[in-house]
């Protein structure tokens, strides 16, 4: 029997590096017996994700039938299909539009980030193309905390896929192999990344612009007929300072979590039952961290924000 494995890609754990490495080295994970039916440039499932999120159906079925002929005609023995947004999907609804062509042993992976990590990550997220104002707590305020409610997300996929092993691993760098999530995914699958040949990952997929350019983007989303998110994307990242410094201090992480300590105790019983806790949490008992805070004073954003303005305009009607 062959073998489906899915990465739900739970939020903010690595999945764009581990999606542009195996959209990047196909040549050497298919002679393995692995195809992870790359989609489009992206390498992720992320369509197939917003179809079922939104609801369109007929997207979703249309994109399912594509998966079903990648199958069908592939030799290899196992497949992966990875989204990032498949933890917010309804894992029921993609099983159906799946509607898989043959018996396969199905085996869903995923990482759990501490969740006072995971939101911090994803506000830095939402930063990017100003969807938050700067303020960890408006992130909060606008967008909640759902998305740290792993057991909810794991028990909506066990009801669906109940006859699927799953195979959960802590999202914490310092324990995978060389630092790197793409060797930890790959060793997860049965890949040795030890041998001779294997590529080398690329480093910081989808690194966060320092909290400077963070509020600068602010500013870009105020310019009527820009794209904000092109304009991101267009930004030479490599080129720009990293983000640096905390988003929320220790007492903040701790009343984070102290929200989802229920469920993650079940979910530590049921994943990782030989391990006093889900997560560490000592670093939170030390030095509070320093918080990042934009240079830029409301004089300066003012005078910025109307040379883009002026910019803008001249690029319209040059």
């Amino acid at each position: 029997m062959r073998i489906l494995w899915i990465h739900i890609g739970t939020p903010k754990t690595g999945s764009t590096a581990i999606q542009r490495f195996t959209r990047d080295n196909k040549d050497y994970l298919n002679p393995l017996g692995f195809d992870f039916l790359t989609r489009h440039r992206s390498g992720s499932y992320n369509d197939l994700s917003v179809a079922l999120r939104s609801g369109n159906h007929d997207r979703a079925v249309e994109i399912g039938a594509v998966v079903r002929n990648l199958i069908s005609k592939s030799p290899s023995q196992n497949f992966v299909l990875t989204s990032e947004m498949f933890s917010g999907a309804n894992p029921a609804a993609l099983r159906d539009v799946l509607a898989l062509p043959e018996p396969m042993d199905v085996k869903i992976v995923g990482y759990f980030r501490r969740q006072d990590k995971y939101l911090a990550n994803a506000y830095k997220q939402k930063l990017k193309t100003a969807k938050t104002r700067l303020g960890f707590e408006n992130f909060i305020a606008k967008f909640g905390t759902g998305g740290g409610e792993y057991r909810r997300i794991v028990t909506a996929w066990q009801t669906a896929w109940p006859e699927a092993e799953f195979l959960f691993r802590r999202f914490d760098p310092t324990t995978f192999p060389q630092g790197d999530v793409v060797r930890d995914f790959l060793q997860v699958l049965g890949i040795d990344t030890q041998a001779d040949g294997f590529p080398t990952p690329q480093s910081a997929a989808n690194a966060t612009p320092s909290i400077d350019v963070l509020d600068l983007m602010q500013l870009v989303k105020n310019v009527p007929e820009v794209h904000i998110r092109r304009v991101f994307r267009s930004l030479p990242q490599q080129e720009l300072p990293r983000f640096s410094g905390g988003v929320m201090d220790n007492a903040t992480a701790k009343a984070l979590l102290a929200k989802f300590a229920e469920d993650n105790e079940a979910l530590r019983a049921q994943f990782f039952p030989d391990e006093a806790t889900l997560f560490d949490v000592s670093d939170l008992d030390g030095p509070e961290p320093d918080i990042a805070m934009s240079s830029f004073t409301d004089e300066q954003r003012a005078i910025v924000q109307v040379l883009l303005q002026a910019v803008a305009k001249r690029a319209v009607n040059p």
